[in-house]
């Protein structure tokens, strides 16, 4: 039964199985010296926990592509570029799925994933001759859950940016 519940850890969430494994093995290389000196302990938990984070920096990086798309197609509101992002996202979206867990939801730092985001749409609509919208907020109006949603909509979050700049433009 404890086999069970570890493997069920691995399959539902390899950042917090990668953690739980590198500790077990360096809890063992210290503790049970009766092991064998012939494995490299420390290098072969790294090598488990680098698992876990190289998922979870896939999860980032295809989080913060959907955050660009968003902030173009909010600042740039042209029909055929966002149809053209929107397919962009689609993909990042089902990377998305596949790779995320619970407990890098939990870690992601969305505020710090948008300010990037703002940075990348500035350089790639400027090469364009575009800029990004002055009325976007500089906090992230999404939630890491919103976007990990398998049911997540582009087109749904863009309107719901945009009518949020509306109201903030509105009340000043």
């Amino acid at each position: 039964m404890i086999y069970a519940m570890r493997s069920a850890t691995y399959d539902t969430d390899i950042l917090e199985w990668s953690e739980q494994q590198a500790s077990a093995l360096r809890n063992l290389a210290r503790t049970r010296h009766d092991l064998s000196n012939e494995l490299d302990w420390e290098n072969v938990a790294e090598e488990i926990e680098c698992v876990g984070r190289s998922e979870f920096a896939a999860v980032r990086s295809y989080i913060r592509q959907i955050m660009i798309h968003l902030i173009k197609a909010v600042s740039a509101p042209q029909t055929e570029l966002i149809l053209h992002w929107h397919k962009e996202v689609r993909g990042f979206h089902s990377e998305l799925i596949d790779r995320v867990t619970p407990s890098m939801i939990a870690r992601l730092d969305i505020a710090s994933l948008w300010r990037r985001a703002i940075k990348d749409a500035e350089v790639d609509l400027g090469e364009h001759g575009q800029a990004v919208t002055p009325a976007l907020r500089r906090e992230c109006p999404l939630i890491a859950a919103e976007i990990a949603d398998p049911d997540f909509d582009f087109l749904h979050a863009v309107e719901k940016i945009r009518a949020q700049i509306g109201r903030d433009t509105s009340s000043i």
